[in-house]
C-alpha cells in the first residue's frame, strides 16, 4: 500500500474517532445547575437557558451542562431568619433584582459572588390614568409630590377636578414585605421625600417620612389582588388601581391591555430606582468548580448581544447602553412617556440591610 494512501486512512480513521468522542461526550448526562431568578427576569432568563441548552454547552471540553430556572423573590433570601438557603440547601446561581440584595444576603451569611454586576436593567416609573391625570394635583408629569398629595386627599372629591363617582384614590405596586418591586417603592419614597440619592438609616426610620408615606400604603386596596405583576391587573381599567409605580417592564408587557381600557400617562421618578439583576455563583469551599464554570458560561451567554436584544423583547433594557431604536415594546412605550435613555444620574443607593428590614416591618404595620 502506498505511503499516501496509509496518511489518508490514518486521518479518515482520526476524524472518525474524533467525532465519535465528541458524540460520546455530548450524550452523556448534563450536568444540572440551578439559577434562583427575580420574578421581574424570569420570561427572559428562561428563554436565555433554554437556548443556551440547546447548544449542548461543555465545561472543560467534556461535561455537559444544563441551566434550570427556579423563581425567587429575594425579599425572602435576606430576610428570612433563620436564612432561607444554607451551604447544604442552596442555588448554585443567583438573579435577584437588586444589587444591593447581593449585600444583604452577604450579611445574612450566603456566599454569593457576582460574576456579571449586570445582566440587563428595568426601573420603576409612575402611571396614572388619563381621566386622573386631569386633577389640578397630578401634575403634568407625575412624581412623588403630587402622588403623596393624592394619596392624602383620600377620595378624588377632594381634589381639584376630582369626581366624586371615583370613590377614593387608589394606589397599585407589589406588597414590601413579599416582593422587590414593593421594596423599590419604599426606597423611592425615602429619596422623593429627602430629596437625595443617597439613603442612610437615618433617612428610613425619619418618622417624619413615614408619616409622609403612610397615606401612600393606605391607598392599596388589596395588595394580594394586585400580586407579584400589579401592571397585568390594571388591565382591568382604573377600577383596580389609578395611580401606581411599577417597574418599567411590567408596564411595557402589560401596555397594550391597560390602553385598551384607557390611555395611561408614564413618567420617571427623578430619583430612579434601579434593578440590575446582576448574576451571582455561590462560592465557597463546596462549590465544585465545573458548577462555577457553567455559571460563568451562562453569565458570558446573557451578556452577548443576541441576548441582550432578546432581553428588549420582555421590556427589559441591556445592561449597558440604551434601547435600540427598533425595539417594539419601547417604540409602543414611547407615545405615553417611556424614554430610550431617561436619566439615571440619580439613582437610588439602598441603605443598609438591617434598616430597610425595619422599613418593612413598620410599612407591613401600617396599613
Amino acid at each position: 500500500m502506498r505511503r499516501g494512501s496509509i496518511f489518508v486512512i490514518l486521518f479518515v480513521l482520526v476524524a472518525i474517532g474524533i467525532v465519535a468522542a465528541s458524540q460520546f461526550v455530548r450524550s452523556q448526562p448534563a450536568l444540572e445547575v440551578r439559577i434562583a431568578v427575580s420574578p421581574l427576569a424570569e420570561a427572559w432568563v428562561r428563554a436565555a437557558a433554554d437556548g443556551f441548552n440547546a447548544t449542548t454547552p461543555l465545561v472543560n471540553g467534556t461535561q455537559p451542562v444544563a441551566v434550570r430556572v427556579q423563581v425567587q423573590d429575594e425579599v425572602a433570601v435576606w430576610r428570612a431568619s433563620p436564612p432561607l438557603w444554607s451551604s447544604a440547601q442552596h442555588p448554585t446561581a443567583w438573579m435577584p433584582a437588586l444589587a444591593s440584595s447581593l449585600d444583604y444576603a452577604r450579611e445574612a451569611r450566603l456566599p454569593y459572588e457576582a460574576l456579571a454586576p449586570s445582566t440587563a436593567q428595568t426601573l420603576l416609573m409612575w402611571g396614572i390614568f388619563e381621566s386622573r391625570a386631569g386633577v389640578d394635583s397630578a401634575g403634568a408629569a407625575l412624581d412623588w409630590e403630587q402622588a403623596q398629595a393624592i394619596a392624602a386627599a383620600e377620595r378624588w372629591d377632594a381634589l381639584p377636578g376630582g369626581r366624586s363617582d371615583w370613590g377614593f384614590v387608589k394606589f397599585a405596586f407589589s406588597a414590601p414585605e413579599n416582593a422587590v418591586g414593593g421594596v423599590g417603592v419604599l426606597l423611592s419614597g425615602a429619596g422623593g421625600y429627602a430629596q437625595t440619592a443617597g439613603l442612610t438609616p437615618d433617612a428610613t426610620n425619619d418618622a417624619a417620612f413615614r408619616a409622609w408615606l403612610q397615606p401612600v400604603l393606605a391607598s392599596v386596596p388589596n395588595f394580594n389582588t394586585l400580586g407579584q405583576d400589579p401592571a397585568a391587573a390594571l388591565t382591568r381599567g382604573p377600577s383596580v388601581g389609578e395611580i401606581a409605580l411599577l417597574p418599567e417592564s411590567q408596564w411595557l408587557t402589560n401596555l397594550s391591555g391597560i390602553l385598551a381600557r384607557e390611555p395611561i400617562r408614564l413618567s420617571y421618578p427623578a430619583f430612579p430606582v434601579i434593578f440590575e439583576f446582576p448574576l451571582a455563583v455561590w462560592s465557597d469551599a463546596t462549590t465544585p468548580a465545573a458548577e462555577r464554570a457553567a455559571i460563568e458560561l451562562f453569565a458570558a451567554w446573557l451578556l452577548e448581544p443576541s441576548q441582550q436584544e432578546a432581553a428588549q423583547r420582555f421590556g427589559l433594557r441591556p445592561a449597558s447602553g440604551s434601547v435600540g431604536a427598533a425595539s417594539p415594546l419601547f417604540s409602543a412605550g414611547a407615545s405615553v412617556g417611556v424614554l430610550p435613555a431617561p436619566d439615571l444620574s440619580q439613582r437610588i443607593q439602598p441603605p443598609n440591610r438591617d434598616a430597610l428590614i425595619r422599613l418593612l416591618a413598620w410599612a407591613g404595620s401600617a396599613r
